[in-house]
């Protein structure tokens, strides 16, 4: 009751529901609504509750103290991030190289430039797609 599972197919299998957001009944499904509570959202805030919405989701194991992942709370979710960091443009201080150069010495430059865009809409490791069915 509750666990959450990935199955290589789009129909529910027997017993469970799809995670995809949707609002179902607190009377039909007494005993998940009993286990997961409006976590996942109230519903209508009286007779149905919403179950977790996982389309398009990684997973990720819940902090607890651990410190990797501070602060979150269970069933909370974030927005995608690319961790800051920096990249070292070495120029040549040669004087038969045209153009502007990096000076010696101080770390000062002469002219600074941008690298070209790379990269898609995201930042994600290799995955295979399949959808995330809890059980009821």
């Amino acid at each position: 009751l509750g666990m959450i599972s990935s199955f290589p197919q789009t129909t529910e299998p027997a017993g469970w529901l799809k995670c995809n957001g949707q609002a179902v009944s607190r009377a039909t499904y007494a005993a998940l609504f009993g286990k997961i509570g409006t976590t996942y959202g109230v519903g209508n805030g009286s007779t149905t509750f919403n179950l977790p919405d996982l389309r398009g989701e990684f997973v990720r194991g819940l902090d607890e103290g651990r410190g990797a992942d501070p602060g979150r709370v269970l069933g909370s979710s974030q927005a995608d991030m690319l961790e800051a960091h920096t990249h070292t443009v070495g120029l040549a201080d040669d004087s038969s190289v045209s153009g502007s150069k990096v000076k010696e010495g101080s770390g000062n430059v002469d002219a600074s430039f941008t690298t070209n865009s790379t990269g898609g809409t995201e930042t994600r490791p290799r995955n295979v797609a399949f959808p995330y069915f809890i059980k009821f």
